[in-house]
């Protein structure tokens, strides 16, 4: 560091800025000062801090994709080495260091963040009314699984919202009192008045519905004003059911020549070779699922559209089945118009943010639409038939007795299963608050109601929004209305969402991945919660540590 060497330095190695002044190396050293430890220090721990949150992130992603804890290491640290290195040219060591993702820390990062969004959703319910659906269901490993959901009014964004609250193995029976003794062990221990329940959706099973020991009938002993409501979905199922032994039979006939086809590997692969020599629409046929709402409609729809090519194979493999479904055609046909209704009707009754109201408007139609459809038949008019309409040549009177008879059966048979859906009251003024009469209402809203006429924004948001939005964003504003009209909006109709979570049970819980617990781990939650669990806040609770 002798000035002389510096000099000899400078006049050898950069000649250009030899005659530059001292204020030009002064603005050098302030530019590119010398890096100290600290600096060093702060910004690796500022790279693992990004780390630690991409790890919370990435973690989150793969619970909501059902995919094992195991994938973090095996796809997705190699996938962003390969984006590093490859697209942005850069050496992803350090990167992949700083985002811990191994087997144990993914399933520590989706337990935390299932802990925090059950946190998050207990916090609301403890202080909110809400209406719940549960039932349980045999997993694949033999145990007794009880989920639920709930429906409450979200005061942040004023809006209905509709969430996983828990799920939890029953350790022998599935009985009413072992399952109301689950849900009201849980509140318990999450601090949540059970008497916040408004309205409860269950199955049809005894052990939910039982008089005496059923589990509605324990929960009315706690919260007498609960509404307890039988699925929708399930009693109109049952009605789907209700079919003379004629046309049973023929559904039967159906059945045997799909799984003659479909149950045998060689049947199946020379019946899809046939269809396409006829030039068929479809190659395959569809299995029918007798605990699946939609399975009959669907099935006999993909059969009606290979008849002709199912009555020439077997004719081929099996002569006498084949004799029996040409003589039921027209059953057949018949049987497949009257599912697609059913299905129609179905289809309406599920999805997110399903009202009591859309549900009775939906039965209604259908009992209606229902007499249209056995005078329709008695007349010989088919429009309403178009699978019937192919074979109306064929179609006797003695048939045409035995389809009027069914649909007269049907109606009387929902007529009875939905009595109190359709006898289910529903002012007037809560669908048409602005044109009711005030005088003919009650007179302890009588006063609230000539409020929300005058209100022009409610009254803008009633025409774009619909009448349950207007009723769940202007609660607080007009609580007596509220009052009057929330049992209507919360309350669960159907265990759709239940089911659905079934389904995603039976999608996580493979034969490779038999040994997680649903109950005890956060995967489950995570994957049917729409609440966000707060990365940053979980992230500060830990010190970021390389990977490792």
């Amino acid at each position: 560091m002798k000035p002389s060497r510096m000099k000899e330095h400078l006049m050898k190695i950069h000649p250009d800025k030899a005659d530059k002044e001292r204020s030009f190396f002064q603005a050098l050293k302030e530019k590119h000062g010398r890096r100290v430890i600290s600096s060093l220090f702060a910004r690796t721990s500022s790279q693992n801090d990004s780390g630690l949150i991409a790890s919370y992130n990435i973690s989150l992603l793969i619970a909501k994709c059902g995919q094992s804890f195991t994938i973090g290491e095996k796809l997705v640290i190699p996938v962003i080495k390969e984006v590093i290195s490859t697209v942005m040219e850069r050496d992803p060591t350090q990167v992949l260091k700083s985002i811990p993702l191994s087997n144990d820390t993914v399933a520590r990062r989706i337990n935390e963040m299932g802990a925090d969004t059950e946190e998050q959703l207990c916090a609301i319910l403890r202080d909110s009314p809400f209406s719940l659906q549960l039932d349980e269901t045999t997993t694949s490993d033999n145990n007794a699984l009880l989920m639920a959901y709930v429906r409450y009014r979200a005061s942040d964004s004023d809006e209905m919202a509709e969430e996983f609250l828990f799920s939890k193995y029953l350790e022998t029976d599935t009985k009413g009192l072992t399952i109301f003794n689950a849900l009201s062990a849980y509140l318990q221990e999450k601090s949540i008045p059970i008497t916040n329940i408004l309205a409860c959706a269950t199955d049809g099973a005894p052990s939910m519905v039982g008089r005496y020991r059923g589990f509605t009938a324990l929960l009315k002993e706690q919260v007498p004003h609960v509404l307890t409501v039988h699925c929708v979905l399930h009693r109109h199922n049952l009605v789907a059911k209700c079919i003379s032994p004629v046309l049973h039979e023929s559904l039967n006939i159906a059945v045997k020549a799909i799984n003659k086809i479909k149950a045998h590997a060689l049947n199946d692969r020379l019946f899809r070779q046939l269809c396409q020599e006829n030039e068929e629409t479809f190659e395959r046929l569809l299995l029918h699922t007798e605990v699946r709402w939609l399975s009959k409609g669907n099935c006999l729809a993909r059969f009606c559209e290979l008849f002709d090519s199912i009555v020439e194979y077997l004719e081929k493999v099996d002569a006498a089945l084949g004799e029996r479904v040409s003589s039921s055609r027209c059953d057949i046909m018949y049987l497949t118009d009257f599912f697609e209704k059913m299905n129609e009707a179905t289809l309406k009754l599920q999805g997110k943010d399903v009202t009591l109201v859309q549900c009775k408007a939906v039965i209604h139609s259908l009992t209606s639409r229902l007499d249209l459809y056995r005078q329709s038949i008695g007349r010989r008019h088919f429009a309403h038939f178009p699978q019937l309409t192919k074979v109306s040549g064929a179609l006797t009177d003695e048939l045409l007795l035995v389809y009027c008879n069914h649909l007269r059966m049907v109606k009387a048979d929902m007529e009875i299963r939905f009595r109190d859906l359709l006898n289910l009251d529903v002012p007037a003024w809560v669908l048409q608050p602005f044109q009711a009469d005030v005088t003919e209402c009650e007179t302890s809203i009588q006063e609230h109601l000539v409020d929300i006429q005058c209100d022009d924004e409610a009254r803008a948001i009633f025409r774009t929004s619909g009448w349950c939005n207007m009723w769940i964003k202007y609660a607080q504003r007009y609580p007596a209305l509220w009052q009057k009209t929330r049992l209507l909006i919360l309350a669960f109709p159907t265990t759709y969402l239940v089911e659905q979570g079934f389904s995603q049970v039976i999608h996580m819980q493979s034969k490779y991945r038999n040994r997680l617990d649903l109950h005890a781990s956060g995967a489950l939650r995570l994957k049917l919660t729409s609440l966000q669990p707060a990365v940053k806040k979980l992230a500060e609770k830990h010190q970021a540590q390389g990977s490792h």
